[in-house]
């Protein structure tokens, strides 16, 4: 009875106004599974802002942490918060609204900025590699090749790499023939659940689709596997005697980034390959699993770099000292 309404509602709304699409969330129905959903939404959507700002201002308002890395991890909370708001407060508007239509301008603007944002946490995850192989294959030499201005560099250029591409999706997109009942499942709007909407040949999107999966996805992973596998080697040749603290310290790091890096781009591989239909999975565990990414590595991110990074948490310790104590003292 429920699809029936929902495809008649579908029907009524979508002739109507040719721009509206129906995201039939779930979870909506019994109405205490849809506030509950909604809630614990809004709990990892408040953490994880919080988080990642806690996390930008402490690597901002320490000058001992104005270092490359540290850097990278600042632009990697302020692209997180970018995605989560991008995608987690439709998700929510979704689940209490009594009519859960987006517009077609509103959907496309909200597929450019989450494709910018995944790109570029791409990006930013491979410079990152990048930074360790230098510092730990060629520390002497590490000073002289990385600087905080390089890594500024770096970002507006991956944020150009980004946008150019993502501009071409767009393109792509208003050109499309939408003759069908725009109705989708999807949790939130990217380019292959805009276009699987419409009536048109789908050929050149998916090969253009395909085109930017390999240059902002797949080339800067083999990058990164690249830059681990010369670390891990270089490690490995060098195991033992005075270093092995060194080598310990350097472990740590480099199993930190890389379990980020695995859930980073595990869920992207998972939110495209649904997209383009490779394999069938039922639509009820298919769309609440490729909802984690916009939840799990934004609000895994802080938590892995802030707890474990010794240096984030004493000067996160140090800057709460400085504004509890004055304040305990005026008392």
């Amino acid at each position: 009875m429920e699809s029936t309404n929902l495809s008649a509602n579908a029907l009524d709304a979508t002739n109507a106004t040719s721009d509206l699409i129906l995201m039939a969330t779930l979870f909506r129905d019994p109405p205490a599974a849809r506030y509950s959903a909604f809630a614990a939404l809004l709990l990892v959507y408040a953490f994880t802002v919080a988080a990642n700002a806690t996390l930008g201002l402490v690597i901002c308002l320490e000058a001992n942490l104005h270092r490359p890395m540290y850097v990278l991890m600042a632009l990697l909370a302020l692209t997180d918060v970018l995605e989560t708001t991008n995608a987690l407060p439709r998700i929510m508007a979704n689940l209490v609204s009594s009519s859960n239509y987006v517009p077609m301008p509103e959907c496309i603007a909200q597929m450019f900025f989450y494709h910018i944002a995944i790109r570029v946490q791409s990006f930013i995850l491979t410079a990152m590699s990048v930074d360790r192989y230098v510092a730990i294959v060629h520390p002497l030499r590490y000073h002289s090749i990385m600087s905080n201005a390089l890594v500024l560099k770096v970002f507006l250029a991956s944020v150009a790499l980004a946008a150019l591409p993502i501009i071409g999706y767009v393109s792509v997109v208003v050109r499309l023939n939408f003759c069908r009942v725009k109705v989708t499942y999807s949790p939130n709007c990217d380019i292959m659940m805009i276009s699987n909407l419409s009536c048109s040949d789908l050929y050149p999107n998916v090969f253009y689709t395909y085109a930017n999966i390999i240059t902002g996805i797949a080339l800067p992973l083999l990058l990164v596997v690249a830059m681990y596998g010369l670390v891990f080697a270089d490690l490995r040749r060098r195991r033992g005697g005075s270093s092995q603290q060194r080598h310990r310290k350097a472990v740590h790091t480099c199993v930190t980034h890389l379990f980020n890096v695995a859930v980073f781009f595990s869920s992207i591989v998972f939110t495209f390959i649904n997209g383009l239909n490779l394999y069938t999975i039922p639509r009820d565990v298919r769309f609440p699993l490729q909802s984690l990414q916009y939840v799990v590595p934004p609000a895994l991110n802080p938590v892995v770099y802030g707890l474990r990074t010794a240096e984030i948490r004493r000067a996160f310790v140090r800057l709460v000292t400085r504004r509890v104590a004055p304040a305990a003292s005026a008392k």
